[in-house]
């Protein structure tokens, strides 16, 4: 039998789905939905939050880098991050601020920005937040700065909180719905260069799309399709 030549650009991202598919699935069978404070989410919800919101990032990574392989001619080398390559890509992208958020929250899980909560407890609700000051040696950047709410301790466009102990399942269903809509305007563009609205994982001994994953989570918190926040802030 001839052998036919072909090429492989390889990349991780599409990997990482069925991971995410595991960790919602344990997420939600060992983690009930309780009400949060100001402070907290709970030690099962933001730790499987910022999971999920973690490999939903590094998946959009990976498909980015396999983006500027291919348009490799449109972008400059002076494009060093995701974000510049989407910019270059996409200049009057609607959802660019809320893209933005999205890293805002990466970084502040990934580099561990520390912050000092004073808080009261007893009662109702059981915690009470007084003050929560982010140390001076994390998220200076202009990003952070200029998409952060420091009054509320939110994004200012999703509404992502980026106290690391309040992130919930609400924060990594946005953070899933922007980085799923801006990998569907790559597939839009070149399904050579991404192809994800087919892609399906194994959740609870069925066959979906990666699609639903973001519409279970919606229901957890009991939101409808109707309900969902608009993306083009």
């Amino acid at each position: 039998m001839a052998r036919t030549p072909d090429n492989l650009v390889t990349i991780v991202g599409p990997a990482y789905f069925q991971p995410i598919a595991d960790l919602i699935d344990r997420w939600l069978t060992i983690a009930g939905r309780t009400r949060p404070n100001r402070v907290q989410s709970g030690y099962y919800e933001h730790g499987y939050a910022s999971a999920v919101v973690l490999l939903l990032v590094a998946a959009f990574e990976s498909y980015v880098a396999r983006v500027r392989y291919i348009q490799g001619s449109k972008i400059s080398s002076s494009c060093r991050s995701a974000l510049d390559v989407v910019r270059a890509l996409y200049p009057k992208l609607r959802h660019m601020k809320a893209l933005e958020e999205v890293y805002v929250l990466r970084d502040t899980l990934a580099h561990n920005y520390l912050w000092v909560i004073d808080y009261e407890y007893g009662g109702s609700p059981s915690m009470v937040m007084k003050s929560a000051q982010k140390s001076p040696a994390y998220g200076n950047h202009a990003r952070f700065r200029s998409r952060v709410d420091m009054a509320t301790h939110k994004t200012k466009a999703l509404g992502l909180h980026v106290l690391p102990s309040r992130i919930d399942r609400r924060d990594a269903r946005k953070v899933f719905q922007t980085v799923w809509k801006t990998l569907r305007r790559f597939e839009q563009m070149s399904m050579q260069q991404c192809s994800i609205r087919t892609e399906r994982v194994r959740f609870r001994g069925e066959t979906v799309l990666v699609s639903q994953l973001e519409t279970i989570l919606a229901m957890t918190v009991g939101e409808t399709n109707k309900q969902k926040e608009s993306l083009t802030t």
